[in-house]
């Protein structure tokens, strides 16, 4: 599947959200409408977000994760009509925006979505050792 670019945007939390049209031809004249949003997250921001202080260190998130979390969220509609394809695209684009946006645009999601990544990680390494 070819991702095609197609809008980047400045968050008001100094977050940056790139708009991905990963859409693709399933049969005929049927198709399979993909919207990928992607956002990536310095490890830093857990240390300079809201000022409050977590119980992990930057260093220690880092050595998990590395410098950056990759935030990814698709929206797909299946067997949408040639004919429909811009319409439907453009009605999945806007739902986003409407329901997702501000979510993402809080001040306090870098940080939270970093740490909710870094425990989700050590938790599932703790399982193997």
């Amino acid at each position: 599947m070819e991702e095609k670019l197609i809008k980047t945007m400045d968050l008001t939390n100094g977050m940056q959200l790139n708009f991905y049209d990963g859409s693709r031809r399933l049969a005929g004249d049927r198709w399979l409408i993909s919207l990928i949003i992607r956002m990536e997250i310095p490890v830093t921001e857990v240390s300079i977000n809201d000022g409050k202080k977590s119980m992990e260190s930057v260093d220690e998130i880092k050595k998990v994760l590395g410098e950056k979390v990759l935030f990814e969220l698709k929206r797909e509609r299946i067997f949408v009509a040639d004919s429909e394809k811009q319409t439907v695209f453009e009605e999945v684009y806007d739902f986003f925006i409407d329901s997702v946006l501000g979510y993402l645009s809080n001040k306090a999601f870098p940080k939270r979505y970093v740490l909710k990544k870094y425990r989700e990680k050590v938790e599932r390494e703790s399982w193997y050792h």
